[in-house]
């Protein structure tokens, strides 16, 4: 493998907080930078449509507690939400990336 590259790691995990939440995870291991993010469960956003971007805007974040808040709170600013807390979400993305020393 060539040192520059920056391998990617998927990960997926279901944590139920109140709500069940599914993250698959895609994130570039030497970086820390999410690749690609899917996010599915039962719970509730509105917009529909915010989720999409959620995950649109959280590729490139770096995998850290303050970072990854940040952008969650920006994008679901003008959203209401049901089933989860922004930090209770954060926590569920770190612990699939398996880093409980970001947490």
């Amino acid at each position: 493998m060539n040192s520059n590259q920056d391998e990617i790691i998927t990960a997926a995990t279901t944590t139920k907080l109140g709500k069940i939440i599914k993250i698959k995870l895609a994130y570039k291991q030497e970086s820390q930078l999410i690749h690609s993010i899917r996010i599915t469960g039962d719970f509730f956003v509105h917009p529909e449509e915010t989720i999409e971007q959620l995950e649109q805007g959280l590729c490139g974040v770096k995998l850290e507690k303050e970072d990854l808040k940040n952008k969650i709170q920006l994008v679901l600013k003008n959203s209401e939400f049901f089933g989860f807390e922004i930090d209770s979400l954060v926590d569920v993305i770190l612990g699939t990336k398996g880093d409980k020393n970001k947490i």
